[in-house]
């Protein structure tokens, strides 16, 4: 198993980022098509008086938005596009996130970072709409990243939908790392999942993943706190983790653990839905 194409978010407000230097080596890594995305809004910019009078963008307001979007794509086919890696190029004028969103039926595995450049919605992605919307992998990367090489991952393991989902799908992952450890970290009073985590285990096994350990231990502070103290102290290279969450009255709830891994972590997640 493998992925055969990566999709890249490509922020309209700066320069292409460590994401995209990060996007490309893992194209390499997997001999993967390499597509950019990018989306912007329109949106009127009409003020008090004239509000009235202009409601929608003109004609030269969106071609001047479209000019700034083909830029992005020259400039990601450039860079991307050295020592003759395959890659494409997609923009709409919409919302980032439903641009990404829709587009990510191309690709087997969606890149993103974790925090907007911008906090206009009608320019910036919002990376939790991303992971419940995009029907695919999201790997999350922190701004202090600037390369990836997932030689230790941590599966952070609950048994649910999500999380059995997210070892599938990072399976290209685990299948290439020097180190698999699947954790499972219980509150205080919860059932033990020894019997779970060997299941996971096992189930690597039959993947031809061998190097597989397994961590189960009691929270000390909330489950998400633990988990990210452990990735510190172990200098694990990526997590694998289920994205918990669901829409409500048109704002992304997560929960504790995927929103503090969405929000803290120092390290890549890949994200399942």
């Amino acid at each position: 198993m493998s992925y055969a194409s990566l999709m890249v978010h490509i922020d309209i407000d700066s320069e292409l980022s460590g994401r995209v230097g990060i996007a490309a080596d893992l194209a390499d890594r997997f001999h993967s098509l390499l597509i950019g995305v990018s989306g912007w809004a329109p949106m009127s910019v009409a003020l008090a008086d004239e509000a009235m009078l202009k409601t929608r963008p003109s004609v030269p307001d969106l071609e001047r938005m479209k000019r700034m979007l083909d830029l992005k794509g020259n400039q990601f086919r450039t860079e991307a596009g050295k020592n003759g890696r395959q890659v494409d190029w997609r923009s709409d004028l919409d919302f980032p996130t439903e641009v990404l969103a829709r587009e990510a039926r191309a690709a087997d595995l969606v890149i993103i970072g974790n925090k907007p450049e911008n906090p206009d919605p009608f320019r910036a992605l919002d990376p939790g709409g991303v992971l419940l919307k995009a029907g695919r992998p999201v790997l999350v990367v922190p701004p202090s990243v600037t390369a990836l090489s997932p030689k230790r991952i941590a599966i952070a393991w609950k048994d649910v939908r999500e999380a059995r989902r997210a070892v599938r799908d990072a399976l290209p992952f685990l299948q290439q790392a020097e180190n698999v450890t699947v954790v499972g970290i219980s509150e205080e009073g919860a059932a033990h999942q020894a019997a779970d985590l060997k299941d996971v285990a096992n189930y690597l096994a039959r993947h031809r993943i061998t190097v597989v350990e397994e961590r189960e231990q009691e929270a000390s502070g909330t489950v998400a706190e633990s988990l990210l103290q452990l990735i510190h102290d172990e200098k694990f290279d990526l997590i694998v983790a289920g994205a918990y969450g669901h829409s409500r009255l048109g704002e992304w709830v997560f929960g504790g653990v995927t929103r503090q891994l969405l929000a803290q972590s120092s390290v890549c997640c890949v994200f399942s839905h």
